[in-house]
């Protein structure tokens, strides 16, 4: 019985929901027409006693009554209540139609499970799904007035072809002051067990899943008799059905027009149209509002949009033999199917659809201009920046950190250039210090090959302002030759031959500088680094090269050089 619109609103338009506010049946003029004549007619009766019948003295009193009716009926909360109520009622709605119960998956899971061309296989079958249409007419005839009224007793059943004369002595000896809807779902699960003992059923895992099957649809129709009983509370329904008919019932009085409105406090000015436009506009939405929840309180009853319960028992006994009886076994035959040698199988189309472009399933941005992307690499990759600690004194971070962190989020393969910098860098340093230190240079090389220029902060005044500071590389190879003069660290170095010795008054100064000694670095310049790799994976990352001179003064064991 519910009214079917769908194909009407398929293609919008500007005549599409004309089309539907012309409809008569389940439309919202055939609910409020009988409410909304009868408000218009005790209005125009009101109307009629105040302009003819009464004086002036009982004309200022029933105004005096409008304004005040008129005044405080917008203390009624009409449309705060309704919108509620008509939201819990839609929910429980929709969960009623999804317990209505559905028999395709179950005839289907039957079918495939029980297997069998026997006359008792067959049995077993159509059975099961007369079983299950049983139980689904026992609830129904509980829960709906349709399915009341065609079948009133339960020998009607027997009438109708669902039960036979046996079952319903079976049905009847048991004894039992509740209703026994769980009776013939006993007798489908025993069906079930006695196909599984037979051998009708393959495997255990089948016998189990098909079990589950039928207590699903068991679940969902017994769902509807806990809709029925337990409903929505009915001081709920009450209080808002009272608040908008009690709404209305003071609109009476405070809608009327009111010769002498102008001179009375609080009363609102109007035309004298004779007929409340307005009024009736908001009768026909808040009583039509409330006319819809009126319809889904109770969606298995007889009203134009409640659901076809006749048809639905029809309909599952229909389909359900139709599936485990005359569909059983029979499949077409297998053969090529026409786009076998396609590629890209594509379906003809008619006249109609072909005037229309197809959408290809894509993602919006696959139309991006190209102009607007960047196809480069990343150029920037920023650090974590590090907390000040007693045993680190690096770590500011500022643009040139920034640039000369990124070189170590690259491959090893892709530090030649970096390494060259700095490699030239030492060697320029190395030719303009008047007494140069093999054994110094090796450690800023060590420590800036980290990538994490440092900073002697006992230097800086103000160490929240190290932001500013602006770092090269020259100025940190400086600094670290500076450390590890005062710290004396002792890196052992392979004999030059080309070297002439010195008497000890020259041995407190460093290797003279020459290009050898430049190019001797440059070529070990590999081998540091990678004896820097192995120390690093044993001792702490935030280890710098004057907690190794520290550690090596506080052992004891170190020589200076």
């Amino acid at each position: 019985m519910t009214v079917a619109y769908s194909l009407d609103v398929a293609t919008s338009g500007l005549f599409t929901q004309i089309k539907v506010l012309l409809r008569w049946k389940g439309s919202v003029w055939k609910s409020i027409w009988s409410e909304l004549l009868i408000w218009l007619l005790l209005y125009s009766v009101l109307s009629v006693i105040y302009r003819v019948l009464l004086n002036k003295a009982q004309r200022e009193v029933f105004e005096q009554l409008c304004t005040f009716f008129d005044t405080f009926s917008v203390f009624i909360p009409v449309t705060f209540m309704l919108g509620f109520y008509v939201s819990i009622v839609y929910n429980r709605w929709t969960k009623v139609f999804d317990n209505v119960g559905w028999i395709d998956t179950s005839a289907l899971t039957i079918a495939q499970y029980i297997r069998g061309t026997s006359e008792r296989a067959r049995l077993i079958r159509r059975n099961c799904v007369r079983y299950m249409i049983v139980a689904q007419a026992m609830v129904f005839r509980d829960v709906s007035p349709a399915i009341r009224r065609r079948f009133p007793t339960m020998r009607h059943l027997i009438s109708a072809g669902l039960l036979t004369e046996d079952e319903m002595a079976e049905f009847d000896a048991i004894v039992s002051p509740q209703s026994k809807y769980w009776q013939p779902i006993q007798w489908l699960f025993s069906l079930v067990t006695v196909a599984k003992d037979e051998g009708l059923i393959a495997d255990y895992y089948l016998y189990v899943d098909l079990m589950d099957k039928m207590r699903d649809f068991r679940t969902k129709i017994l769902n509807l008799v806990i809709f029925d009983m337990v409903p929505i509370p009915l001081v709920y329904t009450q209080v808002v059905n009272l608040a908008v008919r009690t709404y209305f019932l003071l609109a009476l009085f405070g809608r009327q027009f009111l010769e002498n409105s102008n001179n009375i406090p609080g009363a609102k000015w109007k035309i004298d149209i004779y007929f409340p436009i307005m009024t009736s506009l908001q009768i026909v939405f808040i009583i039509g509002w409330l006319k819809v929840s009126e319809v889904m309180l109770n969606p298995l009853g007889e009203d134009d949009e409640d659901f076809e319960t006749n048809w639905i028992i029809e309909r599952n006994l229909q389909v359900g033999y139709a599936v485990v009886d005359q569909a059983y076994g029979r499949f077409p035959i297998i053969k090529r199917d026409p786009f076998w040698e396609e590629e890209t199988p594509q379906t003809m189309d008619t006249p109609t659809s072909t005037r229309k472009p197809h959408t290809h399933m894509q993602g919006s941005c696959i139309n991006m201009n190209e102009a607007d992307l960047d196809n480069g690499l990343i150029s920037y990759v920023r650090r974590r920046s590090r907390s000040f600690g007693d045993d680190d004194s690096s770590s500011v971070v500022t643009e040139t950190t920034r640039a000369n962190s990124n070189a170590s989020m690259l491959p090893r393969h892709m530090w030649a250039q970096p390494r060259s910098k700095i490699s030239n860098a030492i060697a320029k340093l190395y030719k303009s210090e008047p007494e140069p230190r093999r054994a110094s240079v090796c450690v800023a090389a060590l420590d800036l090959n980290h990538r994490r220029p440092s900073v002697d902060f006992r230097d800086i005044e103000n160490p929240e302002k190290t932001d500013d500071v602006i770092l090269d590389v020259p100025a940190l190879v400086q600094e670290r030759i500076r450390i590890a003069k005062q710290q004396a660290v002792k890196i052992e170095m392979p004999e030059d031959t080309n070297l002439q010795p010195t008497s000890p008054e020259e041995d407190k100064s460093a290797i003279s500088p020459s290009a050898n000694n430049v190019k001797w670095f440059v070529e070990e310049m590999p081998v540091i680094e990678e004896e820097d790799e192995k120390a690093h994976r044993k001792t702490p990352r935030n280890l710098s090269a004057s907690s190794f001179g520290n550690k090596n003064q506080s052992g004891g064991g170190g020589d200076s050089t």
